[in-house]
């Protein structure tokens, strides 16, 4: 049986004190939000109810979560050791969970990203597939403030 599922995506980097954590909970429960995904810099999400957190924190610190209600099964998880990508299956959907380095002095890394890693990570994705995250890219140099990237 195949279910609908309503998904979030939100950059909620830094988010660590309790009134914004109470809010986001409040705001997935009223929004009957099924999946949630998000960078993050620290595991808050443990003790959220009727939600499970699949985590991936890095070797730098920094991570990707995805947040299901406790009755979605994930398979196929998998983790790339910095944290900052993460891919699972959801009823045959790969949901890919993404944070690209930011910032003109990480652009190295961000391109190694984009050319090698996010590649690793999509190498076996059937044809349904859903990337959200924070890529820390534009498209359009009048997008950008400060050094062009």
């Amino acid at each position: 049986m195949l279910y609908i599922y309503k998904i979030a995506t939100l950059n909620i980097h830094g988010l660590a004190m309790q009134p914004p954590i109470t809010m986001l909970e409040d705001f997935l429960h009223k929004q009957e939000i099924d999946i949630f995904q998000q960078e993050l810099t620290r595991q808050i999400f443990d003790d959220m109810r009727s939600f499970v957190a699949h985590t991936n924190i890095g070797n730098i610190g920094r991570g990707t979560e995805i947040l299901t209600r406790d009755h979605i099964l994930l398979t196929n998880k998998v983790r790339l050791p910095t944290g900052r990508r993460m891919a699972v299956v959801v009823q045959n959907v790969t949901l890919v969970n993404i944070y690209a380095s930011s910032g003109a002095e990480r652009r190295r890394e961000r391109e190694q990203f984009f050319a090698s890693d996010l590649p690793y990570l999509l190498q076996s994705i059937p044809t349904s597939l859903l990337v959200c995250g924070d890529f820390n890219s534009v498209l359009m140099n009048a997008d950008v403030t400060g050094h062009q990237n």
